[in-house]
């Protein structure tokens, strides 16, 4: 009964957090948001500047360098083109939502098709990071799979206060 209290304690607090959240995003626009929004048009230089600050990290070989130029050159392509069909996306949502009675079928249609290029779009960026992961030697392949480790003890952490 006390972790039940507990979860639902919780989730409203975490319900109250994010809607300040988004509301201060969504009237204050803050820089640190890539100009105002978390996919805004400066998001794949965002994307791109974690990028190699990780492989920094790393200490690339120069043919290793080579090879992570190749594969980032591949991804900021797809995050540019992300970004334009995300944003074709949101104008034929609002010249929708604009019309007196927006017909629901047409917005359900639009996200419809938006989201069927999501498991392309994660093949994409696993197997690009794949090919990255194939060019690196032990000790590199190491670093990367003890930041990963790191990363997901965080997210089970996460899991495990929010899920129990």
């Amino acid at each position: 009964m006390r972790k039940k209290k507990r979860v639902v304690v919780s989730g409203a607090i975490l319900g109250i957090v994010l809607i300040i959240g988004i509301g201060f995003v969504a009237c204050h626009k803050p820089p640190m948001f890539c100009g105002g929004g978390i996919h805004g048009t400066n998001f794949p230089s965002h994307v791109l500047e974690k990028m190699d600050g990780h492989v920094e990290e790393l200490g690339l070989t120069s043919a290793q360098q080579e090879a992570y130029m190749a594969i980032r050159t591949h991804v900021e392509a797809e995050l540019a083109d992300m970004g334009k069909n995300r944003e074709a996306l949101f104008q034929a949502v609002k010249t929708e939502m604009d019309h007196v009675s927006p017909d629901m079928n047409v917005l359900a249609d639009l996200l419809k098709d938006h989201s069927k290029r999501f498991p392309e779009r994660v093949t994409f960026f696993v197997d690009q990071f794949m090919a990255f992961y194939g060019v690196l030697d032990g000790t590199q392949k190491e670093k990367v799979a003890t930041e990963l480790k790191d990363k997901f003890k965080k997210f089970e952490a996460f899991k495990n206060l929010v899920c129990d």
